[in-house]
């Protein structure tokens, strides 16, 4: 059936990508959610400002929001909300009920149907104000704006986009661009390392909501989850700070992995298979009665950070009273919020831009923070 994969011969985890209506592997070894990357021309990818209390209010406004950006009768048209890129403003999509029908076919033959479907686009990094990050692949391009939207157009078609847009500096990855953007080249680094194919952390949109919703996790997953937020677990709210509880549910199991992975970096000799909370109290020094004080400084730290930013979790190391994080912020006025926060909870802390490597590379800005329980000095 034209070309489609075989369903015994695909994992069911691990990055892949849609490409003429075949599902092909773009990283077997992937260990984040499963991710399906959809092609960015059939998504319509935007940034919108939503400014409603809940996600159920944005949610019912978000078609009526974008109802002047599409060319299309609002019914056959399926809405997507992402994660927030600035205060009440969201990263949205907007694909066809029948495109999507089609990608969900796709994953049910291919034994992907709890995968994210993600526009590709997306899977580049979020530059600065006034930057465009451009990918070209022979003679596609993919494009992340500064707004957090992204979309894909010909190469032959980048420069009537660019001059609509202003002519905004670019950083390019993939091929060269051609010589009539040179003096448009930006020098930013944006901490990217080196960047092969993409490297999802958080999905900052996953088309698969209302009626496409991936099956949620069991009550047993559920309940699992409720026990990591409550101890350990506590690190995994760091990692998908800014995204609602429904997305907690769903990704359970990615939650314990990115808990187990803190705990290897405080505690090396931590064994995969170990009980998870079991191991944070045998860790925390000075253990004995009492709440312990790893999970309390974690605790506190969640607690305080601000719920509207994007703040995602990549490292942590803990020291008596100390702990440095190393974070994934959208840009560097979320890195000041999260400091702030901080500093306001009683807590002292500091935080600054840092570089990756190709191992870690991300979507936004690179940066640790440093929080300990100490008064500033």
């Amino acid at each position: 059936m034209l070309g489609r994969p075989v369903r015994s011969n695909l994992p069911s985890r691990g990055l892949w990508r849609i490409v003429d209506d075949r599902i092909l592997a773009v990283d077997r070894t992937y260990s984040g959610p499963t991710t399906v990357l959809v092609p960015s021309e059939d998504v319509l990818t935007v940034a919108v400002d939503l400014p409603f209390a809940t996600r159920a209010q944005r949610l019912s406004a978000l078609p009526f929001a974008l109802e002047d950006a599409v060319a299309e009768p609002l019914a056959t048209l399926h809405f997507a909300l992402g994660t927030e890129v600035a205060p009440r403003r969201h990263i949205a999509g907007v694909v066809r009920h029948a495109r999507i029908q089609g990608w969900i076919a796709l994953l049910t033959e291919a034994d992907l149907d709890p995968a994210i479907l993600m526009p590709d686009a997306l899977t580049l990094p979020m530059p600065p104000q006034g930057v465009w990050v451009v990918r070209v692949e022979g003679g596609r391009c993919l494009v992340r704006t500064d707004t957090g939207a992204g979309f894909a157009l010909p190469l032959s078609a980048l420069d009537g986009a660019w001059t609509a847009a202003g002519r905004p500096r670019l950083i390019p990855l993939g091929d060269a661009l051609p010589a009539t953007f040179a003096e448009a080249v930006g020098s930013e680094t944006l901490h990217l390392g080196t960047m092969g194919e993409p490297v999802v952390v958080l999905p900052p949109l996953d088309l698969r909501q209302g009626p496409y919703a991936a099956t949620r996790a069991t009550s047993a997953s559920a309940l699992r989850t409720l026990a990591l937020v409550a101890g350990v677990g506590v690190v995994a709210h760091i990692a998908l700070l800014g995204l609602d509880t429904f997305l907690l549910d769903r990704m359970a199991d990615r939650k314990e992995a990115e808990a187990r992975t803190v705990l290897q970096a405080v505690a090396p000799a931590t064994t995969p298979d170990e009980d998870i909370v079991a191991a944070a109290d045998r860790i925390v020094p000075g253990a004995g009665s009492g709440v312990r004080p790893f999970t309390r400084l974690l605790a506190q730290t969640s607690g305080a950070l601000p719920g509207a930013g994007a703040v995602a979790f990549n490292s942590a190391t803990y020291a008596p009273g100390s702990l440095d994080m190393g974070v994934v912020v959208s840009d560097a006025a979320t890195l000041d919020r999260a400091v702030q926060a901080l500093t306001a909870s009683g807590l002292t802390a500091s935080g600054a831009p840092s570089g990756v490597d190709a191992s870690s590379a991300t979507n936004g800005l690179n940066a640790t923070l440093k929080v300990t329980t100490g008064a500033a000095g």
